[in-house]
């Protein structure tokens, strides 16, 4: 019962202007200061990501190209699938850029950064007298077991906090489509909607008085990284007179790595170290 890190939704390389990204392999053009960086055009590439967190389409679609194409390691996508993917996000928080430089390519620009376990490459055009992004590259990065597990660690604090605040959407948010919750003494939770269906019955029944949630390791295989740990929580009936439920045990979680480079939880086991009912 654990959740994964918000997901970042963003650009990647067209075949448009495919000699500028080899030159940036081949010739390594060196980046160049932030003095050297038009203002407009580090403001539109603010303004840019931020309409992609915000899912801000009309600004993501002012800001891109019409011939842009976005390649994900999961394959290319065109100006019209991406938008249609914004058009249908939730927003969220802006993720802070990392390792951000930009590098000047003829009267073109590249912006290079890095968000959790993707590494983004987005070349920048004037185009009637704006600038406007014509093409990206996105590439996951391979992260090493402690920055999984500290990624965990903090998702699993959240988890917590949404049930304590009795907030079955964001639990349930944090499982792909797929995924199966399996909890004691009832039968699985399959896919989306019995997950969200389920936890939304739950919290209306039982508050989350308080809970203890540790890892005691993380397996990585390729995109998969299996947790184990333990849990000791009180769970406090909000109906009746029932007495507060006292539990502790342990889980196994298996996190899937997202197309994006995020985390989702695909499968969810937890069992109750106290005896019960043979």
């Amino acid at each position: 019962m654990r959740i994964a890190a918000q997901p970042l939704h963003h650009q990647a390389m067209t075949t448009r202007l495919p000699s500028l990204a080899a030159a940036l392999l081949t010739l390594g053009v060196p980046p160049i200061s932030s003095a050297q960086v038009p203002a407009d055009l580090r403001a539109a590439a603010r303004a840019r990501n931020l309409a992609v967190a915000k899912a801000d389409a009309a600004t993501w679609d002012k800001l891109t190209t019409d011939s842009f194409t976005v390649v994900f390691p999961s394959g290319p996508l065109t100006k019209a699938q991406r938008l249609a993917e914004i058009k249908l996000g939730k927003p969220t928080e802006n993720p802070p850029l990392q390792n951000e430089r930009f590098q000047r390519v003829g009267n073109d620009f590249i912006h290079r950064y890095q968000i959790d376990y993707a590494s983004f490459l987005e070349v920048w055009t004037k185009e009637r007298g704006n600038w406007r992004v014509a093409t990206v590259q996105a590439t996951l990065l391979d992260p090493d077991s402690a920055a999984v597990q500290q990624a965990i660690t903090a998702a699993n604090a959240r988890f917590v906090d949404a049930f304590k605040r009795g907030d079955a959407a964001t639990l349930a948010a944090n499982y792909t489509d797929d995924a199966v919750f399996m909890a004691p003494n009832m039968t699985a939770w399959e896919g989306h909607a019995a997950i969200s269906q389920g936890f939304t019955g739950f919290v209306s029944q039982f508050g989350l008085v308080d809970a203890r949630v540790a890892t005691k390791d993380v397996i990585l295989a390729g995109d998969y990284a299996i947790e184990r740990g333990t849990y000791a929580w009180t769970l406090h009936p909000k109906t009746g007179t029932g007495a507060d439920i006292v539990d502790n045990g342990k889980y196994l979680t298996v996190w899937g790595r997202q197309a994006d480079g995020s985390w989702k939880i695909i499968r969810d086991i937890n069992n109750s170290d106290r005896p019960g009912a043979m």
